[in-house]
């Protein structure tokens, strides 16, 4: 079982969450607003504190948890619909589960 972790700008989340729906055996994502701070950001020498934290940007964070190989599947489609973006605009990445237990409620 693979976890994918996608981070976007809010702008892209509806194009990503169309070619994800569009896998075969999607298996659902959560979606959490977030905040985040971009490699490029403070480069520039001396800063203060308060201009690190004015630097962060709102981002969105997509959690997908799936077999290996739906999870293969749904990272290609994800980099394929983010790959021509700027740098900050997105990351994504996958991890290994070594363990997951899906919850329903019957009544």
């Amino acid at each position: 079982m693979k976890e994918i972790h996608i981070v976007v700008r809010p702008q892209l989340l509806e194009r990503v969450h169309e070619a994800l729906r569009a896998c075969p055996g999607f298996p659902g994502m959560t979606v959490g607003e977030v905040d985040a701070y971009p490699p490029v950001a403070s480069q520039a020498g001396a800063h203060s504190i308060k201009e690190d934290l004015t630097e962060f940007v709102p981002r969105v964070r997509i959690e997908i948890v799936a077999s290996d190989t739906v999870a293969g599947l749904l990272f290609d489609s994800a980099v394929k619909v983010l790959e021509h973006g700027q740098t900050g605009d997105s990351a994504v990445w996958m991890t290994d589960v070594l363990q997951a237990t899906f919850l329903h409620r019957t009544g």
